[in-house]
């Protein structure tokens, strides 16, 4: 089975191609038009850091990034598995082992149930935590899809503004007789609409969806990983809780599809 980002690079090549194809029916430099691009995208990524702070705006990057690379389950399964050795590691108690096990769990999720675990917490307080750290989560990938929704409603826009920009200007020189002035300024009204509508629904709505997809993904496996501990806790045998959730990730993305 093929990553999942490779299905997202072979549809950004598709709606690339199929634009150029519409491009070549006539003279594809018509629809290049630096001074548009600029309005369009320059607005829209100015509006954007006037909404959102600096640090949401890089989190919300990095999210991309991390979701067109595709579904983690395999890392989560070897996560759970690795918390759940450090579990049966602390019943044995080989502290020293425990210890080492954590910093090679790289999950925070599952670190911070293992360490407070281990200091003694109860298991109750164990739970609200990872619980709150779940919410937590929550908001901040929903954060993240909506700098890229905000910026697809914003692209649009900065594309009417160039539209309008282009119409001033074709008036203020429309008196003069400059045809190449006249069709400059026509063209930038023209072709910052099309960078507009292009750029929202080819390139930020779909990757806001993108994230609210991913945002389902990783509520259901950090549901898992909670799930983990909650079984652990109770004294289930390790091969039992590894069977367990290895039978539920199997289906996890299934259930994800058919939840959206």
């Amino acid at each position: 089975m093929k990553p999942v980002y490779v299905y997202s690079i072979i549809a950004i090549c598709f709606v690339l191609f199929v634009i150029f194809l519409a491009l070549v029916a006539e003279n594809p430099l018509t629809f290049f038009n630096l001074q548009g691009f600029l309005i369009v995208l320059g607005g829209t990524v100015m509006a954007t850091f006037i909404s959102y702070p600096y640090r949401v705006i890089r989190r919300a990057g990095v999210a991309v990034l991390t979701a067109i690379r595709g579904n983690p389950k395999k890392n989560i399964q070897n996560r759970i598995n690795l918390y759940t050795e450090t579990m049966a590691s602390l019943k044995k108690g080989n502290i020293h082992e425990v210890e080492q096990n954590i910093y090679r769990i790289h999950s925070p999720y599952l670190e911070a149930a293992a360490q407070m675990i281990i200091d003694g917490n109860r298991i109750d307080d164990v739970m609200k935590v990872m619980h709150w750290r779940l919410e937590r989560v929550k908001s901040t990938r929903k954060t993240d899809a909506a700098v890229l929704r905000t910026m697809a409603s914003y692209a649009p826009a900065f594309g009417m503004l160039g539209t309008l920009i282009g119409l001033i200007n074709m008036l203020g020189v429309l008196d003069s007789g400059n045809i190449e002035a006249i069709g400059t300024n026509m063209a930038i009204a023209l072709v910052t609409t099309f960078y507009g509508i292009l750029l929202s629904n080819a390139l930020f709505k779909p990757l806001a969806v993108k994230l609210e997809q991913k945002l389902q993904e990783d509520i259901v496996l950090l549901s898992v990983a909670k799930e983990a501990v909650t079984l652990l806790s109770q004294g289930n045998p390790p091969a039992y809780t590894k069977e367990i959730l290895s039978k539920y990730l199997e289906h996890a993305h299934d259930e994800v599809v058919t939840a959206i």
